[in-house]
């Protein structure tokens, strides 16, 4: 577990904690702002999640990933060069 997804979890279990209180209150506003947090939480885990496997098939696959970068970067070049 990365930082990503430890934060991404403690933003989404305080947002889950903030939504039952809002609705416990009747507070319509600290529910939804509970919900935003919480899903925003789980979006985080997730892109920390992402990182993790990126950084592990580049760690077992050096040669494919540099291969993949340089095409990624090739047709990036020629999109851009068609511009100008």
């Amino acid at each position: 577990m990365n930082e990503h997804e430890f934060e991404g979890a403690a933003r989404s279990v305080a947002g889950k904690i903030q939504g039952a209180a809002g609705a416990l209150t009747g507070d319509a506003t600290q529910e939804v702002t509970g919900k935003v947090r919480e899903v925003a939480g789980n979006i985080q885990a997730k892109a920390g999640e992402a990182l993790e496997s990126a950084r592990d098939l580049g760690a077992n696959r050096p040669i494919g990933t540099m291969l993949v970068a340089g095409a990624l970067g090739f047709v990036l070049g020629a999109l851009f060069a068609r511009r100008n």
